[in-house]
């Protein structure tokens, strides 16, 4: 989602060569799981590359805080998760795992993970549990 990662330009790609799924935080959600399902069932996709990034917003709120404040604003609590974290490394490897998990989608043994650099612009691996 956040603006700063040109992942065409980061990965080389070209338009076309990928289908980018962008959330707020990466996170793989019911919804990202849903598209993945369908680019790899339907169109034809087997790789998939989960990039988290350096400085993300997701990392500067709690979830209950979080739902709380928008509760006292709105007068309703969000019924969905936000799913802030703290550890970027740590939320690659829970969204491998829920990738790997699910029975939905055919190919996991090219599943990989990584953080980008914000300020380096270097992208780093992270390894899966």
């Amino acid at each position: 989602m956040d603006a700063r990662l040109d992942v065409y330009r980061v990965l080389g790609l070209k338009e076309g060569d990928a289908h980018v799924i962008r959330n707020a935080g990466g996170v793989v959600s019911d919804d990202a799981i849903r598209s993945l399902v369908i680019s790899q069932r339907f169109l034809g996709t087997r790789e998939i590359m989960l990039i988290h990034h350096s400085d993300c917003g997701m990392m500067t709120f709690r979830d209950d805080a979080a739902k709380d404040e928008i509760e006292n604003e709105t007068g309703l609590r969000p019924s969905f998760a936000l799913e802030a974290f703290g550890d970027l490394d740590q939320d690659v490897r829970q969204s491998i795992a829920r990738i790997k998990v699910s029975p939905f989608i055919p190919s996991k043994d090219q599943v990989r993970g990584f953080v980008f650099d914000c300020e380096t612009g270097h992208l780093n691996e992270v390894a899966a549990d």
